[in-house]
């Protein structure tokens, strides 16, 4: 397949090739969000109102190139072959990601010719560059050494597969060292696996690495709810510095699970949690000795708050209504994006507002009466059992023990969490993450979301066997998030397709 970089990779493309945050780049593409994710092969096409865009801005761009940087960029300024040749394979070479044809670097030697003025014709061949399909998609095609029959393997160039990892691990394009990796599983001296290995643990040491593995759980997880869920000052003005530490909060505790090869388990269930003085604070703990940097702290034995990553603020507030909680959006996140089990949206007849009642107690009384009867019954159980489990937490993730003069009830149940464990009840969120820590379909679904983040398509009955690749490598280390990723790459799918058509 084909797909067009994402808006993120093709602001990021482009400043890569000329080194220098200033270019100006403009907002191009609006990337649609298929499972939450702007990852979708068949979503990332280029439009028609793209097409005038993207001259206009890839003139922009090589206007600006060639009045800041020409000679970083050429390295000579005539326009001799020799001197146009050398310009174009190495331009091109990092535009397009792979080594030029002798016949594409004649193209644009000719190209460059028509113009009388040396830096109008580098301006053109930029501009040319910058709108080409080779440069807009990223291509997972193979060599084209004839057409393969209906069935048949295609491996994919080392090429390709370079920026596959690069974009996959980065958000960047391929940088020297890796295309000189590529160079050398085209040219026989390495094997594609050993680049794979070699240059992901490098790409993995690059901090920017930690940026895609936050887009990653953040388009899973939801976690930019924490900024878009609209909230009522009234009962509690969440200002920007306390948001911001939520967030920090729940991105330094997946980089350090990362980093040690933790798994997902192992942030459900985590016994620390990384805080400022302010954040701590806000949780009710003890921020003596704590200031504005985030330190590792572990939680006390006080029930203050439970640990692991559902229990977060960040979370919590992110998956509330604007005053209250939200049993059915808590619920609903479990359902769908930890068990990958559906829930069909409600009918578009269906008057989904929800009521005051007459004589409010409690938020889990009120979601009890408005969703157990009529034709809303049959989903919310299957999300509103599971979200009364985080009702000692409100629409900010304080914590509460009653709400009002009456305590609350954080008992709940996972209806029909699958075929072998039937109804699953538990009482509160710890018990609630315990259970699902342990649980298979957590491991089995977060691979079938990374996987999707990476490939790009989400043939989930097509592809079983590359999930049950991926599986198998990363179930012997306990599903550990570096492992999973490992395994990820890894599998058939980054290296081979096969020919359907």
């Amino acid at each position: 397949m084909i797909r067009r970089l994402s808006a993120a990779q093709f602001v990021s493309s482009i400043v890569d090739l000329f080194g220098d945050a200033t270019v100006p780049v403009a907002p191009v593409f609006n990337d649609p969000l298929v499972l939450g994710f702007s990852t979708d092969a068949t979503a990332l096409v280029v439009q028609g109102l793209n097409a005038d865009q993207l001259m206009t801005n890839a003139e922009a761009v090589a206007s600006w190139a060639v009045a800041n940087h020409l000679a970083e960029i050429t390295g000579c300024a005539s326009s001799d072959p020799a001197c146009a040749g050398s310009f174009i394979r190495s331009f091109g070479r990092r535009a397009f990601r792979q080594t030029l044809s002798d016949d594409d670097v004649a193209a644009y030697q000719t190209l460059l010719a028509g113009e009388s003025v040396f830096s109008d014709g580098v301006a053109l061949v930029i501009a040319a560059m910058l709108q080409s399909p080779r440069f807009l998609y990223r291509s997972e095609l193979g060599a084209a050494a004839g057409t393969p029959s209906p069935g048949a393997p295609v491996e994919l160039t080392p090429y390709e597969v370079a920026s596959s990892l690069s974009y996959l691990l980065t958000g960047r394009a391929p940088d020297a060292g890796l295309l000189s990796a590529a160079d050398a599983v085209a040219g026989g001296t390495l094997a594609m696996r050993d680049m794979i290995d070699q240059q992901s643990d490098r790409l993995l040491a690059d901090p920017r690495s930690q940026a895609t593995l936050m887009d990653f759980m953040t388009n899973w997880l939801g976690l930019d709810r924490l900024y878009t869920a609209v909230k009522d000052d009234s009962v509690f003005t969440l200002g920007s510095s306390l948001r911001d530490a939520m967030a920090e909060e729940t991105r330094r505790l997946i980089l350090d699970t990362f980093a040690a090869d933790g798994s997902f388990s192992a942030l459900l269930t985590a016994d620390h949690s990384f805080l400022n003085a302010e954040l701590a604070t806000y949780y009710g703990f003890d921020a003596s000795g704590l200031g504005s940097d985030f330190v590792r702290v572990p939680y006390p034995g006080a029930r203050m708050r439970d640990g692991g990553i559902l229990a977060h603020a960040g979370v919590l507030t992110g998956y509330a209504r604007a005053d209250v909680s939200s049993p059915t959006q808590r619920g609903h996140l479990v359902r769908t994006r930890l068990l990958c089990q559906n829930i069909d949206p409600p009918p578009a007849v269906l008057d989904t507002t929800f009521k005051p009642v007459s004589n409010p107690t409690t938020t889990r009384a009120h979601y009890e009466a408005s969703h157990s009867v009529g034709g809303c019954a049959t989903c919310h159980r299957l999300m509103d059992k599971i979200g009364f489990g985080f009702e000692h937490y409100d629409a900010f993730g304080r914590w509460r023990d009653s709400e009002g003069p009456y305590p609350i009830d954080a008992t709940g149940t996972v209806v029909q969490a699958n075929a072998t464990d039937g109804d699953v009840p538990f009482d509160g969120l710890a018990a609630l993450e315990t259970y699902l820590a342990g649980n298979a379909d957590v491991k089995r679904c977060m691979v079938r979301y990374w996987s999707f983040y990476a490939y790009g398509s989400s043939s989930w009955s097509q592809d079983a066997c590359t999930y049950a690749a991926i599986r198998d490598e990363a179930a012997p280390v306990g599903f550990g998030l570096r492992s999973t990723l490992k395994a990820i790459l890894h599998a058939p799918h980054f290296t081979r397709r096969v020919q359907t058509q």
